[in-house]
């Protein structure tokens, strides 16, 4: 091999060389730790929703340049280790250990006196408080976050002691869910879950729509409000969606079905009736039926 062949091929391994050393500056870790010297405000620890905000529960993280989203906070807007004004700030949300904190998580203006309940309700919600007991509130262990359905047992006020329709015999009392899957956000005056621990209150915060709000606050008058605690996650099959109603006779679907009775008639227009050790059963005349008195 002649002296000018050598001389070719030492420069082109020259090359190879500069070129792998190009390369690998470009995928090196100084250069990717480039990309995360910017530092966001993290959780150290869960925080609750409700839970305000302290520094000893946040840090300084590093967080890459191509991660970053609208509403967190920079440690380059803050120099000198000058603090964040948040501080003190009840969390609107549940925040995880080492997710960033942002101002969408916040209660804004809270300590300009802005309610904190009221900006944790979604839009278009309204919050209703329910008297409640020990019983009532599944042993004191419905928390703030749980679900619950609402059951409403109450006296109905038929015109008869006693009525049948088609298959099924009432008396003097019913009940029956109201509304399903219902958020609860406080129980008494707490916004946040402190543990899992039972707590007997007097009063529990749902979240409901304008029409479950007129609902509930008539059937705190019909009769007394249950709640049946619902498991984490679990959601409302077509067949067990309750239809929102707002009026006595619509919060009833034993009376709706005895008013069906009474005014169309039908195969069970009739009322049973208990006198004594003597049961009769009455026919009903349909409205609009001509004759004497029913």
């Amino acid at each position: 091999m002649n002296r000018s062949v050598l001389m070719v091929m030492g420069g082109a391994l020259m090359v190879a060389i500069v070129v792998a050393l190009l390369v690998q500056s470009k995928v090196s870790p100084k250069a990717r730790t480039a990309d995360t010297s910017s530092q966001v405000l993290v959780a150290s620890k869960q925080m609750l929703l409700g839970e305000k905000l302290k520094p000893e529960n946040v840090r300084w993280e590093p967080w890459p340049s191509g991660g970053m989203y609208a509403g967190v906070y920079k440690r380059e807007d803050y120099p000198d280790d000058q603090k964040p004004e948040i501080f003190d700030t009840p969390l609107r949300r549940q925040i995880e250990s080492g997710e960033p904190v942002t101002r969408q998580a916040l209660i804004p203006d809270v300590k300009g006196g802005k309610n904190f309940l009221a900006a944790t309700i979604s839009p278009g919600m309204r919050a209703v408080g329910l008297r409640i007991n020990d019983v009532t509130s599944v042993g004191g262990f419905v928390a703030p976050g749980d679900a619950v359905d609402i059951i409403l047992s109450y006296q109905a006020n038929l015109p008869g002691a006693t009525q049948a329709v088609g298959e099924m015999l009432i008396g003097r009392f019913a009940s029956q869910t109201i509304l399903s899957n219902v958020k609860v956000m406080a129980v008494d005056q707490s916004f946040k879950d402190e543990g899992r621990e039972a707590k007997i209150a007097k009063v529990v915060t749902v979240e409901v729509t304008r029409e479950g709000a007129e609902m509930l606050a008539l059937a705190q008058q019909m009769g007394e409000l249950s709640l049946a605690l619902r498991r984490i996650g679990e959601k409302d099959t077509a067949e067990s969606v309750i239809t929102p109603l707002t009026t006595e006779a619509g919060t009833s679907e034993v009376i709706r079905k005895l008013n069906e009775v009474l005014t169309t008639g039908g195969p069970a227009a009739s009322v049973r009736v208990y006198n004594g050790n003597i049961i009769q059963n009455v026919p009903v005349r349909p409205s609009g039926q001509q004759g004497g008195n029913p």
